[in-house]
């Protein structure tokens, strides 16, 4: 038996700096070679807090969005399994574990960010109850994208109606959104401020743009309080406004629109086990094609500058690629 995998992991630094360091990842729980991680807008989110909260431990690495093969396993997945990552482990044992309610979890923890390290690094150790198997015929890329897709798939499966929709925000996770509706049939637009990500949205065959008239569903997916506006503003009455982004702070709401309106508003949080199988089949159909949302950074590439430009929207999802195919 192996005593552990070295290889390059990525860290936040408190100066807000990504840098690659060696590290050995012991031959304990069931061991993963990266093949792609994606870079999620959670981790965006860890990067500019290190740069506002010096003193945090630097050498944690981010990413939960995976997919690799198993080098060394004492929870019984054969090595060289190819798998992706379901990177929120849940307790199984509180009500809403009981109930199949997972993301609920009381003592729910993310890989990379409240359990141990994370992806962004050539090897990293999960529970083995946190692997699904990889389909054949998926590439690399598609495979790390699985995870934010999951959560797009549970946020999609909320929209009961024959549409058409409104998606706000063209980040993955909205994009995601709008091409699962798609493919459901629904007739779907999709409006984003930055030029980039509405041209990318166009090249995936997506109307840019508001559609005349109020629509009975629009997907606020762009983690802003003029996106959240603005979908009470295009909501039809009667009608679905489903909040797919993470807010903070205080969204206010005006009471006599609402009521006006008759207006349903929900929220979507994360994914259960089901999504990710869900768009694992999708995939595997050649249903979804979700490599337009990613851009490949190779691991010598892949830095601060990396995390600067998505946060500008100069690019599209980051996603670091070790090996070609799994």
């Amino acid at each position: 038996m192996s005593d552990g995998f070295e290889g390059t992991a990525y860290t936040l630094t408190s100066a807000g700096e990504v840098v690659g360091r060696k590290r050995s990842v012991p031959a304990e729980r069931t061991v993963l070679r990266v093949a792609a991680a994606g870079v999620c807008g959670t981790d965006l989110i860890d990067f500019r807090g290190r740069v506002e909260r010096p003193g945090t431990l630097p050498d944690t690495s981010p990413g939960h969005e995976i997919a690799a093969t198993v080098v060394h396993s004492d929870d019984g997945w054969p090595v060289g399994t190819p798998v992706v990552v379901d990177p929120a482990f849940h307790c199984g044992a509180c009500a809403p574990c009981a109930a199949g309610r997972t993301s609920y979890c009381e003592r729910l923890l993310l890989l990379g960010h409240t359990y141990g390290s994370g992806g962004l690094a050539r090897y990293v150790a999960v529970p083995g109850s946190a692997l699904l198997r990889l389909p054949h015929g998926i590439d690399v890329v598609s495979a790390a994208l699985v995870e934010p897709l999951a959560c797009a798939h549970h946020a999609a499966a909320k929209v009961t109606c024959d549409g058409p929709a409104l998606v706000l925000g063209a980040g993955t996770i909205g994009l995601g959104v709008a091409l699962l509706l798609r493919a459901r049939g629904l007739d779907v637009a999709v409006v984003d401020p930055s030029p980039g990500r509405a041209a990318l949205a166009a090249d995936l065959g997506l109307p840019v743009g508001r559609p005349d008239g109020a629509l009975p569903v629009v997907v606020e997916a762009s983690g802003t309080v003029t996106g959240f506006h603005d979908a009470l503003d295009a909501v039809a009455r009667g009608g679905h406004v489903l909040v797919a982004a993470q807010h903070s702070g205080t969204l206010p709401v005006e009471a006599g629109l609402a009521f006006g309106k008759e207006l349903r508003l929900g929220w979507s949080l994360g994914a259960l086990r089901a999504d990710f199988h869900a768009v694992l089949r999708l995939l595997a159909a050649g249903v979804l094609d979700p490599s337009p949302l990613a851009t490949p950074v190779g691991p010598e590439d892949f830095g601060t500058a990396t995390f600067r430009d998505m946060a500008a929207g100069r690019t599209a999802k980051p996603v670091v690629v070790w090996d070609a195919q799994l």
